[in-house]
């Protein structure tokens, strides 16, 4: 669902349109019983817990990752400061690592808290902003991975390609991204109605690698944890004039699996389709006079006011 503009560490939704086809998305009565049970109090739960998320996230987007993540629920702290770091990871019920505006003195701070996470139990989501684009992001990410356990790791496909093909998911599976974009998926890479049973073979394959749950945002979203994959179909295309789209979805995350620990993949997909609901509802409020400021405004309200039954009712969403 969700992509990046051209600004460093700033996310946004993709080119390709969510109101093309979605013969893949079509819920038969037993995907409707799914749904139902996949999403059950999964929003409930985040707001009656309220978990801290901690966020090591980029400075483009950090406002909208922190009005998001109160929006839907939870209590975001925002601190890259070592010294802090220590403290506040020790008593947070998520990380949030963002490697937006990656710089050395943040990436020693994001190995302190995900050590601490994993020590602790705490969930803790990737978001590999740029991987592929420059040595120094694709080198961070690998060490992270090598060194902290991620719940979850969310990104576009061109950097979930150039991650499996580092842990040594064949480039057969992976088909072999030529290159990151930048921080936008490279336009080979884009899921689309043609490559998407390829593509849910890759994340697939790279979710059983890393025992991570690997969620993946396009024009279909693809998230996993090897075994079930859930493909959802909610957002539109303007929200790629949203900078900071992609970074709430990575806060938003740590959220919704900090409060369903024992249902992190439905979870996690319900993540997903709330950002994607909340921008459908976005774009169909706005007025001709309205923009991109608007939508960004609407995304935020939105998602402090869907609930788990919405969540249900509106959510596009198979499994394969």
């Amino acid at each position: 669902m969700i992509h990046r503009n051209i600004l460093w560490g700033a996310g946004a939704k993709p080119a390709e349109s969510r109101m093309l086809s979605l013969t893949h998305i079509t819920c038969s009565d037993n995907a409707s019983v799914g749904r139902k049970i996949m999403f059950d109090k999964i929003i409930l739960n985040l707001r009656t817990q309220c978990p801290l998320v901690h966020n090591i996230t980029n400075y483009v987007t950090v406002n909208d990752v922190a009005n998001a993540e109160l929006a839907i629920g939870a209590s975001p702290v925002m601190t890259d400061e070592i010294d802090d770091v220590k403290d506040m990871a020790a008593i947070a019920s998520a990380i949030n690592i963002n490697i937006g505006t990656l710089n050395k003195r943040t990436i020693e701070s994001m190995f302190l808290a995900g050590e601490i996470a994993n020590k602790n139990g705490t969930v803790v989501v990737l978001d590999p902003v740029g991987a592929g684009a420059t040595k120094l992001r694709t080198d961070t990410c690998v060490e992270l991975m090598n060194k902290v356990h991620f719940d979850v790791i969310k990104g576009n496909m061109s950097e979930i390609k150039i991650l499996a093909t580092s842990f040594g998911v064949t480039e057969a599976q992976a088909q072999e991204s030529n290159t990151t974009k930048g921080v936008d998926v490279n336009e080979n890479d884009a899921i689309s109605d043609k490559n998407l049973s390829a593509n849910i073979a890759l994340v697939k394959a790279f979710a059983k690698k890393v025992n991570s749950i690997i969620a993946v945002t396009g024009k279909f979203d693809l998230i996993t944890d090897g075994e079930k994959c859930y493909v959802i179909a909610n957002g539109h295309e303007l929200m790629e004039k949203v900078c900071g789209t992609g970074c709430m979805i990575s806060g938003l995350m740590a959220a919704f699996v900090a409060a369903n620990k024992d249902n992190k993949l439905e979870a996690a997909a319900a993540c997903i389709a709330s950002m994607g609901i909340a921008g459908d509802r976005g774009v169909a409020s706005l007025k001709p006079t309205q923009g991109n400021s608007t939508l960004k405004e609407s995304i935020i309200d939105n998602l402090m006011l869907i609930d788990d039954a919405a969540l249900q009712a509106e959510a596009k969403v198979e499994v394969k």
